[in-house]
């Protein structure tokens, strides 16, 4: 929902919400946002009489300690069994799996050089 550099008023994510039909109330979307602002994952300045959000630099370390901490609880055993069970998801596009396709042979390339 949030693009790096946009800035969203809480009325702006409520509407968005709204239209992705997830209602839910002004003040427990004002929560959510105070509660990634605390956590570091959104920045936040006052506009006129409101506050303002966007998307903090440190989303990508969060998304990254978030990702871990699922890895270990559900694929404890091995790093690829998370891909294994992707892969098996019959919600994969195929322009998904070209995606992944080049994001692996991205990394390779960064392994062997």
């Amino acid at each position: 929902m949030f693009a790096q550099d946009n800035v969203y008023a809480a009325s702006d994510v409520q509407a968005k919400l709204h239209a992705a039909d997830d209602e839910l109330a002004y003040t427990t979307v004002m929560t959510v946002l105070n509660r990634l602002t605390d956590k570091t994952a959104l920045t936040r300045q006052r506009d006129g009489k409101r506050y303002v959000y966007r998307v903090s630099r440190n989303t990508a370390r969060l998304k990254s300690g978030v990702v871990a901490r699922l890895h270990r609880t559900l694929f404890s055993e091995t790093k690829l069994k998370p891909f294994a069970a992707l892969l098996e998801s019959e919600d994969m596009s195929a322009e998904e799996l070209r995606t992944l396709r080049r994001m692996v042979n991205a990394k390779l390339r960064e392994l062997t050089s």
